[in-house]
């Protein structure tokens, strides 16, 4: 809950960013090298050990790709419909997680969780288009359902043995994996050159704190307690999070059925409180 509540607060600054013309791209390779090195200056200083297992270097570059496309396939999304579309097939994510969870390690479907995920997802689509449809765009909403299974594989890849090396180990390889990648496509130079403004730098390092190192660390270390489906249901309080941050910060309107979408959110939370803190039997 608390990684949902800065991913969604973080919108409104990324959103800021966008109006002073920064490319969604640029700032995708800024949060990641920022946060990567931002990171392993912190683990350095505090002297933690950040050597792991070699077996666990496949799978940790696994969940930084995961994260990486995650992020770039909804920056897509944005680009080819709008940001209440991309937000709404984006937070699918529960869905693919849950069948995933069922048919690999037999979770239980129970009537409670599936009744949290349904109303989840008819809560997102109210809350993020106020019940007027989304645009629909081929190639559009392939990129949109990529985006949530690709959030589902982090949420997925980020249980079982992997988790012997520490959340914040764990984070930073997998912002080390991404940025590396994504360097490929937005040389770092190009970024970080660009001649940013100091107001913008300031938002920056918003963006590298408290929308990526804290919220995807407390969504890691929130996996040892909770199942992956039930994590990727909890990170859809971001768009309501996200919703009432505009609208207090930005003025934004929120209609009634936005409103009741919202809710319909926080109520599958709520539901599905008793079982998600239930002992979880390890994954993959």
């Amino acid at each position: 809950m608390g990684a949902a509540a800065l991913w969604g607060v973080s919108g409104v600054v990324a959103k800021s960013l966008f109006n002073r013309q920064v490319e969604p791209l640029t700032l995708l390779e800024i949060r990641l090298t920022g946060s990567f090195l931002t990171l392993l200056v912190v683990l350095t200083l505090r002297k933690q050990r950040v050597r792991v297992p070699r077996e666990l270097l496949g799978r940790l570059v696994a969940l930084g790709l995961a994260m990486t496309s995650a992020q770039f396939t909804y920056y897509l999304t944005i680009s080819l419909t709008n940001v209440s579309t991309a937000l709404f097939l984006q937070y699918t994510a529960p869905v693919f997680v849950a069948l995933y969870a069922w048919a690999t390690t037999r979770e239980p479907m129970t009537p409670a969780r599936g009744g949290a995920i349904l109303l989840a997802v008819i809560g997102s689509y109210f809350l993020v288009t106020g019940g007027a449809g989304i645009r629909i765009h081929p190639l559009g909403m392939i990129s949109g359902f990529l985006s949530a299974v690709a959030f589902g594989l982090y949420a997925i890849l980020g249980r079982g043995r992997i988790q012997q090396v520490g959340s914040w180990t764990m984070l930073l390889y997998a912002l080390g994996s991404g940025a590396v990648v994504w360097s490929l496509i937005v040389p770092p130079w190009e970024a970080y050159l660009a001649g940013h403004q100091p107001v913008e730098w300031a938002l920056f390092g918003f963006i590298v704190i408290f929308a990526t190192i804290l919220p995807f660390g407390l969504f890691l270390y929130g996996l040892r307690h909770i199942t992956s489906s039930m994590a990727s249901l909890t990170a859809s309080l971001e768009p309501v999070v996200g919703s009432a941050a505009a609208f207090l910060i930005l003025g934004e309107a929120m209609t009634p059925v936005q409103a009741a979408g919202g809710l319909a959110i926080v109520a599958a939370v709520v539901l599905i409180v008793p079982t998600s803190l239930a002992p979880a039997a390890p994954a993959g």
